[in-house]
């Protein structure tokens, strides 16, 4: 099972913040199952997951990179948004961390890998 992962960067008081989903205090990057879009690119298996809690027109892809989860490397789309204060976190498990705080999910992306674009 492939799977595709975002978040959202936004900056805050000149220090980055990073979309999370808080899992009892242990964060994950926003996933999606590629099989549950079948037909759809990475970006867009991410898109059509990610509509149901953001509004994805004010989202802008600013980068992508690799992340290993569940031990397999995985796409991982950054967004930056077009009108941060617009952003509503549907969920209690959404929330923004500051990067300071995410030290062992940070961990796990690879700059030093190609994206899979499947």
């Amino acid at each position: 099972m492939s799977i595709v992962a975002g978040t959202i960067a936004v900056i805050q008081d000149g220090m980055p913040y990073y979309l999370v989903v808080n899992n009892d205090n242990h964060y994950d990057f926003f996933t999606a199952k590629m099989h549950a879009h079948e037909g759809d690119t990475a970006l867009g298996a991410l898109l059509a997951a990610m509509e149901p809690h953001f509004v994805i027109d004010d989202l802008r892809l600013d980068e992508l990179t690799s992340v290993t989860i569940n031990d397999k490397l995985s796409s991982l789309f950054v967004f930056t948004t077009t009108d941060f204060a617009e952003v509503q976190l549907d969920s209690t498990n959404f929330e923004f961390v500051q990067a300071s705080g995410l030290h062992s999910l940070l961990e796990t992306v690879d700059m030093g890998t190609a994206p899979q674009l499947l």
